[in-house]
């Protein structure tokens, strides 16, 4: 039975909207949330929601949550109409059948293929499962473009909405090595495309690098660069700067896109320790890191046509304790920003996706899956 947990309250809000790179004055925005938290059925089964669900996937028509259960492995299936979960469809982890020993991504694409992808791994099956082809991204294993020495295309790629294409970055694969680009992989003709981005490769100067006391690299925070098709664009940004490049498949071409806002710095700064052989001084530098302002993945609602992002910053220190301000910034389809607000609510970053207009963003309901639901109104 479907379990609805009401939040009694409405939030209304009328501000006015910052400007649009062109700097595009915006008076009024009308917009309005109720929320209400819902949590799924299991029956006699437990979901799996051990990594925070960053192996799950919607169905593009947005009735059924596949949920990947990496340590089984098995294929969760969950009705997102009634909320209730369905059945459990067994993996294999190796052979010619496998999914990959680690796989850390999961999707689903429009004809129903099946991508699991990890470090160094991608495999793609067909609806019924019972179809397997594994593919390789080196220099070796592809044409086209050519991959300059020590570059690679990038772990946490996405395939394309069809399942046709791997979109993703590519860079100099080794410590501190930058982005150097958009990388597309025609995945039947295993045809690289390279788009160079010259400015994604200063994103490393806001990385922190640990090494040893012999100057030997251990470890390495990098900005994350995200990665979101929505129709026939792919929208590339990232959580240093607020920005996108959107490339447009039909006509082959790269645009930038640069915004303001009111509420968050537009960048980190950078005012922390990037280099250091210290353990104490890596988690100081971590949480000073953290206080600046960082850009999360933007969720594209459907429906409405509009795109939201949430990005957070440090709003004030109260003794030792760091508060954080979290904003929402509501963009058209075109990716013209419409609004920013403050809110005082979490989108998870590991699972969240509009079905019927509203925002389903996980929630871990005492160890049971559940769903904080945000429907807007733009009137």
């Amino acid at each position: 039975m479907k379990k609805l947990l009401t939040l009694p309250f409405l939030i209304a809000l009328f501000s006015c909207g910052s400007g649009s790179s062109d700097s595009e004055e915006i008076s009024e925005f009308p917009f309005s949330f109720t929320m209400d938290t819902v949590q799924v059925d299991p029956g006699d089964h437990l979901v799996f929601i051990t990594n925070y669900m960053n192996s799950a996937a919607v169905s593009p028509d947005q009735k059924i949550l596949y949920n990947l259960n990496t340590k089984a492995p098995e294929l969760e299936i969950i009705d997102l109409e009634t909320l209730a979960y369905q059945e459990s469809i067994p993996l294999e982890k190796e052979g010619p059948e496998g999914i990959g020993t680690y796989v850390s991504d999961f999707a689903v694409s429009e004809g129903g293929d099946f991508i699991f992808q990890g470090y160094r791994s991608f495999v793609k099956a067909n609806s019924d499962l019972d179809q397997y082809e594994s593919f390789k991204f080196d220099a070796q294993h592809l044409k086209g473009d050519s991959l300059a020495e020590k570059e690679g295309v990038d772990f946490g790629s996405i395939p394309s909405l069809d399942g046709n294409y791997l979109f993703g970055t590519y860079s100099v694969q080794e410590f501190g090595g930058a982005a150097k680009g958009f990388a597309i992989v025609d995945l039947q003709t295993k045809e690289l495309q390279k788009i160079p981005i010259p400015e994604l490769e200063s994103l490393t100067d806001f990385n922190i690098n640990q090494y040893d006391d012999k100057g030997n690299p251990r470890m390495s925070t990098i900005e994350r660069i995200w990665i979101l098709q929505v129709g026939n664009k792919v929208y590339l940004t990232n959580t240093s700067r607020n920005e996108a490049f959107i490339y447009d498949m039909k006509s082959d071409s790269l645009q930038k896109k640069s915004f303001h806002s009111t509420l968050t710095s537009d960048s980190k700064k950078g005012l922390y320790t990037k280099n250091t052989n210290s353990d104490k001084e890596m988690d100081d530098a971590w949480t000073e890191k953290n206080k600046e302002v960082n850009f999360n993945n933007l969720v594209y609602d459907d429906k409405n046509k509009k795109f939201w992002r949430v990005s957070t910053e440090m709003d004030r220190m109260i003794a030792d304790s760091v508060v954080t301000k979290k904003v929402l910034t509501i963009f058209d389809q075109d990716l013209n920003q419409l609004h920013e607000q403050k809110i005082d609510f979490n989108i998870s970053q590991s699972l969240a996706f509009f079905k019927d207009g509203s925002l389903y963003t996980f929630i871990n309901l005492e160890d049971e899956l559940g769903f904080v639901r945000i429907k807007p109104t733009y009137e």
